[in-house]
């Protein structure tokens, strides 16, 4: 296919600007009497799609291709169905009205976000409101490095391996070595039972808790009963709790901060056009009624 260079701008995020609408349409599919133009695929575009959606719609030419296939097949349907005198039907001229009137207000609210864009200093303010006002949410939970030994099982033989090893640890054999050598836990034995960094939560409630008591790096635990069978924990390193400065989760916060901005407009607007809205209450029971039979 012979993507012209509307497509290129189509496909940087620019498929709504005036310029690709200005050239004339160029025809990508033909079948019959219907024509689908480059026009035809940007406009089945939905309203409001983000820019990675857009792109990933338009750079790969398979996709554009079946794009027009699709439109030609509605395109088609749509001749048959005029054929066939459906377009009479109330109920088609129905949703018609309402797909017009769809098209019409998507428009009007990109136009009016477009218009209303808040400026740099407002989405920071916002943000860095939203930062003060949930510290928890920017707070990360202390963190605990531990290696363990895992002896799986509930059986005497288990256990007394286990109290083996931990004798072992506790004349001064090597822990990282005992445990590439002997922890059934095979994603961490291989690395001599080092579980890494991580919150309490990580871990099932008996694990956390003996983790959690232990307080100097080094220290042993005693056997551990868990579901999985029986541990040996090693503390090896603690990061404090502490919250991510603004600096950290700025640019997201700006980023929701933007949205949210444009989104209360928006809705301030399009809440002010129907807030002298008369409710016909009669009407609506009558409607849930005959909706129930």
């Amino acid at each position: 296919m012979n993507l012209s260079r509307h497509w290129a701008a189509a496909a940087v995020g620019l498929c709504f600007s005036a310029g690709v609408w200005a050239a004339a349409p160029v025809v990508v599919l033909e079948v019959g009497s219907v024509k689908i133009t480059d026009q035809d695929i940007l406009a089945s575009i939905p309203v409001g799609a983000p820019e990675s959606q857009r792109k990933q719609m338009l750079q790969s030419e398979q996709g554009i291709a079946q794009t027009a296939k699709n439109l030609a097949a509605r395109r088609l349907l749509a001749l048959e169905a005029q054929k066939n005198g459906l377009a009479a039907q109330p109920i088609v001229k129905a949703r018609q009205k309402l797909a017009d009137e769809k098209t019409l207000s998507d428009a009007r609210i990109t136009q009016f976000e477009e218009a209303n864009k808040p400026d740099a200093k407002a989405i920071d303010d916002y943000a860095r409101s939203e930062y003060k006002a949930n510290p928890k949410a920017f707070t990360l939970p202390e963190e605990t490095r531990v290696r363990h030994i895992l002896i799986e099982g509930d059986t005497p033989e288990a256990k007394a391996k286990a109290e083996k090893l931990l004798a072992q640890i506790k004349s001064g054999s090597d822990f990282a070595k005992l445990a590439q050598d002997n922890s059934q836990d095979a994603g961490s034995a291989p690395s001599g039972g080092d579980l890494g960094f991580g919150p309490a939560s990580r871990y099932v409630p008996e694990f956390s808790k003996a983790m959690d008591a232990l307080k100097t790096n080094g220290q042993v635990s005693d056997l551990v009963k868990t579901q999985f069978g029986w541990h040996i924990i090693k503390l090896e390193d603690r990061k404090p709790s502490r919250v991510l400065p603004y600096e950290e989760v700025g640019e997201r916060l700006r980023e929701a901060a933007s949205k949210r901005l444009v989104t209360d407009k928006r809705l301030a607007m399009t809440n002010g056009l129907i807030k002298d809205a008369k409710i016909n209450e009669e009407a609506i029971k009558a409607l849930g009624a005959a909706a129930a039979k």
